[in-house]
């Protein structure tokens, strides 16, 4: 029944060594040649752990870091945590970057006791046997390494290029994305170097990271991150004040000296912005350089100069500054161009309340106050005081009053005045949007 002889193939098997198939059918990328592909890897591993090793920071502060950082490249369409991962063994991935060619640029953290785990993973790769399917072992492991070579700092940064610091001394917000289980490690190193860490009731708290935001200069994060081995991933921190607002007294009075001496005040020559409102408490060290005494006026002498709210003095601080936020967390020197100048245009307690009636001659009277005072000075006035029981959608005594003031034909111009810039409050905006309102004067253009 079987008369047929077996089919021998004998004199076609040809023996070459092990090639991974190409990663596109379009000819992108050459076939790894396993004895060549692992033999380079690890060459590259080498040097970049001694590369590491020559440039490891040290400072006395900080306990030295269990390992090093290296950069893997890995082709496109891998999982590094598939790929590099080895949790038991301590090594892990940090930031990914996408390249241009679709590749993966990857943060690995690798402890020293690591390497020779990773070097016996290359072995087994260039010598062990193939399997059913004709492949070596871990292979999934290796072939999708491109490179291996000296981590940067950048690697590390995830956030849009152009907002990191590139000077040493630059200082910033860091949003610090902490292995989860080294964020109070780095939470205490960063305490330990002088950073400004934030409290712990703001971090973001995930399943593998927690987020952490860090007050530091470049070059401080860096020893932060290589030090501790706990970073693995940097962004620009979003803005928030919450650590000035809820900050103790002491810290507070130290970030506005800080600030003040980073101003460069404005001489008497400059152009004034000449607030209408319950006066200034020319004190505070933000206001007091721009603010002479000589310029804190009242329509009523009785009344003084002096704050009896608090609202002037906050816009006193507004004016100059604008949100103090940004001007807290910079380091850089800010250069005022304008002064203050005050009339106090609101009574205090124990004086009768201004009649809404006069409130038009009220303003004008200021306006008169202000250009006596020093004639020869440029100004803008500003009032963010509002009559709450008059719309603001229709003309009244007052915006008439402002109108003329603005155009130079107040009662108290001869002739013709000069004409007037008025910066004017809307009102307040309530919790529904749908219910805000134009309030008193602001009808004046």
């Amino acid at each position: 029944m079987f008369d047929k002889p077996h089919i021998d193939i004998s004199n076609r098997v040809r023996i070459a060594p092990y090639k991974a198939p190409p990663r596109n059918m379009g000819g992108g990328s050459a076939p790894r040649v396993r004895e060549e592909h692992s033999a380079r890897i690890l060459a590259e591993m080498r040097a970049a752990f001694v590369d590491a090793e020559e440039t490891r920071p040290y400072d006395e502060r900080l306990e030295a870091a269990p390992g090093v950082f290296v950069e893997v490249e890995l082709s496109s369409g891998t999982n590094p945590e598939k790929t590099l991962d080895r949790k038991r063994d301590g090594v892990r991935t940090g930031a990914v970057q996408k390249l241009e060619n679709d590749d993966l640029k990857v943060a690995l953290f690798v402890p020293d006791g690591a390497r020779p785990v990773l070097e016996q993973i290359l072995e087994e790769y260039r010598t062990g046997d193939l399997n059913a399917k004709n492949e070596p072992p871990k292979k999934n492991k290796v072939e999708p390494i491109e490179s291996i070579r000296r981590i940067r700092f950048e690697t590390f940064w995830t956030d849009d290029i152009a907002a990191l610091p590139t000077e040493p001394q630059d200082t910033i917000w860091w949003e610090v994305w902490c292995y989860k289980d080294m964020a109070d490690d780095v939470q205490r190193a960063a305490n330990q170097i002088e950073c400004l860490v934030s409290d712990q009731h703001n971090w973001l708290k995930f399943p593998e990271t927690t987020v952490i935001q860090i007050r530091a200069t470049r070059v401080t994060m860096e020893l932060l991150l290589f030090a501790t081995a706990g970073i693995a991933e940097l962004r620009r921190a979003s803005a928030t004040p919450n650590f000035f607002l809820e900050a103790e007294y002491d810290g507070q009075i130290e970030w506005t000296e800080d600030l003040a001496e980073r101003v460069v005040w404005p001489g008497n020559s400059a152009p004034t912005v000449c607030l209408l409102d319950t006066g200034i408490n020319r004190g505070h060290m933000l206001i007091e350089p721009a603010l002479a005494t000589g310029d804190l006026l009242s329509i009523n002498r009785d009344w003084g100069g002096d704050d009896h709210h608090g609202h002037g003095t906050g816009m006193a601080g507004l004016t100059l500054f604008g949100d103090l936020f940004p001007a807290l967390q910079d380091t850089r020197q800010i250069t005022l161009q304008h002064r203050l100048e005050s009339v106090k245009i609101l009574p205090p307690n124990g004086f009768p309340e201004n009649n809404p009636q006069s409130y038009g001659s009220i303003t004008q009277s200021a306006v008169s106050l202000a250009e006596i005072n020093n004639n020869e000075r440029s100004r803008v006035f500003c009032t963010a005081v509002t009559n709450e029981n008059v719309s603001g959608a229709r003309a009244s005594t007052w915006s008439a009053a402002i109108d003329q003031a603005s155009f130079g034909f107040m009662p108290a111009d001869e002739n013709q005045g000069p004409k007037r810039l008025f910066v004017i409050s809307a009102g307040n905006i309530p919790a529904e949007l749908d219910a805000a309102r134009l309030i008193d004067p602001t009808q004046a253009p």
